[in-house]
């Protein structure tokens, strides 16, 4: 579906999901690039920048972080992927590709073009980035936020659905991580391209602006993603050595308790043996039993086996 969200201070066509009418309509009218659409509609596609000078074309690729709704143990559950939102520039029109769910990123950049009447479509195609490279930082703090409650349930005790909540939260840090890193990629190419004149330096001046930013976003997701691994690997460390502690107890409760089983064994049989006449061979056989089981506890004691 194409829109017109703007007519000044230059022309935008807004395309969301698109068919192959808007394409066909996009390729006569337009005269767009047949591979310049077919990579604002890749939705695997890395972010990347490209510039025509022959066809007075800019395409501008940026990854931003996409909420995906899962079941986790039967439970509800949020994690992010990356999704590009594509911008192409042609003589002096913008063109925004993207999928439903960022209209409502397309909503807030409609209002802040139209606060500004002086922007050309590069300076505002910036200030969207800008504004994705904050949702970066909105997005990691938000899934910081989850990963220190989960790290408060399994200071008590850990579950399996709050392992599987790190995990998908970890999943979710790879992704941005990917994209930020992808973004500053793009970003560095754009810093890179040689261009003159009063109004390409200002653009130049939020670009080094905005390459700041998202080497903050990245540098943020990279020590994210370094914790929550660690967590997750101490997470896997406990749950093996609760199972260590739960297996030597029962191993050496097993080995204790053979003891009793040997011995009344032994006296269960329909065999001489000593003491068996005596009245009190019932008491002297538990005091044999608890001696003994008294001795195995002192070596595994003392070669801590315990």
């Amino acid at each position: 579906m194409i829109k017109q969200c703007a007519t000044k201070p230059f022309n935008w066509l807004d395309v969301t999901d698109l068919d192959q009418n808007d394409k066909r309509m996009l390729l006569k009218h337009h005269q767009l690039n047949p591979l310049s659409i077919e990579y604002a509609t890749d939705r695997h596609e890395r972010a990347h920048y490209l510039n025509d000078l022959d066809q007075q074309t800019s395409l501008i690729i940026f990854n931003l972080p996409l909420p995906k709704s899962a079941v986790v143990n039967q439970q509800p559950s949020m994690h992010f992927t990356t999704s590009p939102l594509t911008f192409i520039i042609k003589k002096g029109d913008l063109f925004t590709f993207h999928n439903s769910q960022f209209n409502q990123l397309i909503k807030q950049l409609k209002a802040l073009l139209s606060q500004h009447d002086t922007w050309t479509p590069k300076s505002f195609v910036l200030e969207a980035l800008f504004a994705g490279t904050h949702y970066y930082d909105q997005i990691i703090e938000q899934l910081n936020d989850q990963r220190s409650n989960l790290v408060d349930n399994l200071d008590q005790k850990i579950q399996n659905q709050d392992l599987l909540a790190l995990a998908e939260i970890e999943k979710s840090f790879v992704y941005i991580l990917s994209g930020a890193q992808t973004n500053l990629m793009l970003l560095e190419k754009i810093a890179q391209a040689k261009e003159t004149g009063k109004t390409k330096r200002i653009e130049h001046k939020a670009v080094i602006k905005l390459l700041i930013e998202a080497r903050q976003a990245e540098q943020m997701a990279k020590i994210s993603l370094d914790v929550t691994e660690r967590l997750t690997a101490t997470s896997n460390n406990l749950l093996n050595n609760n199972l260590n502690d739960t297996m030597k107890f029962l191993t050496v409760w097993s080995l204790v308790l053979t003891i009793p089983t040997i011995v009344t064994g032994f006296y269960g049989m329909n065999v001489f043996l000593p003491l068996a006449k005596y009245p009190a061979a019932w008491l002297l056989i538990i005091v044999l039993m608890v001696f003994l089981m008294l001795i195995l506890w002192y070596y595994l004691k003392k070669h801590r086996f315990i």
